[in-house]
């Protein structure tokens, strides 16, 4: 049965509902051809996009709680897949690194990722995938604003 209507009228309902059997699509695809999960490869993805980072900041960057990060890392590390060595700027910390076993697992990662996008995308056409893409990144952007923007009204709110 298709969903109703009313629902199907929501764009907010409807971009979710894509978004869920894409989701499931690439967590299927990257455990069964990368051997990771979506963590493992947004993590590994941060790291090559950003370099060596602490564990900390990495974690902040993808919304992880410290402990669930160190887990994380725990198993990357393991693996062979990350490494750890000491922050030269501050050597107290740890920085997480790829290796090149982490850089290979990303690379057959991506191209997991692209064959979902390319199925789930496949109704439009360039300009409107391109389009789409753009207006995405808008309401991510334009969400994370709003929610900085709260967050500064909070802090000056603040009694002193």
């Amino acid at each position: 049965m298709e969903p109703p209507p009313t629902l199907l009228g929501i764009t907010t309902f409807v971009l979710h509902k894509v978004a869920v059997a894409a989701r499931r699509a690439v967590a299927e695809g990257l455990a069964a051809e990368a051997g990771l999960s979506l963590w493992r490869f947004a993590a590994l993805a941060a790291l090559a996009d950003h370099g060596p980072a602490a564990q900390r900041e990495l974690g902040d960057s993808l919304g992880l709680d410290p402990s669930d990060m160190a887990r994380l890392m725990d198993g990357l590390v393991a693996d062979g897949l990350a490494e750890r060595d000491r922050d030269p700027g501050d050597r107290r910390r740890y920085r997480a690194s790829l290796t090149d076993a982490g850089r290979a697992a990303l690379d057959r990662g991506r191209a997991v990722v692209a064959a979902v996008e390319e199925r789930t995308l496949a109704p439009l056409t360039a300009a409107e995938r391109s389009g789409l893409r753009a207006l995405a990144g808008k309401l991510l952007t334009g969400e994370a604003a709003a929610e900085q923007t709260v967050a500064e009204q909070t802090v000056r709110q603040r009694p002193e």
